[in-house]
């Protein structure tokens, strides 16, 4: 599973994937400039929780979760007949 987190200018991906090597899973967080930050764990609901808090600690610094983006609220008003 993919995720990409935007702020202007910097775009993080996450990834949650079996372990290269051995058991497990890892958790790779990938920065634009391309620095990599690998976590790893045998149990995926444990690299599942750590990420959804990860990505509430990037919401509080002001990262956006792409293609989540809530559109404007458009009231819908019957037409009136000229």
């Amino acid at each position: 599973m993919i995720w990409f987190f935007d702020r202007p200018g910097e775009r993080l991906q996450c990834e949650i994937r079996p372990c290269g090597e051995g058991d497990g899973f890892e958790l790779v967080w990938t920065t634009t400039g391309g620095r990599t930050h690998v976590e790893h764990s045998g149990d995926a609901e444990e690299l599942l929780q750590r990420r959804r808090l990860l990505e509430e600690r990037l919401r509080f610094d002001g990262w956006v979760r792409a293609g989540r983006t809530t559109p404007p609220f458009i009231p819908l008003v019957p037409r009136i007949p000229d």
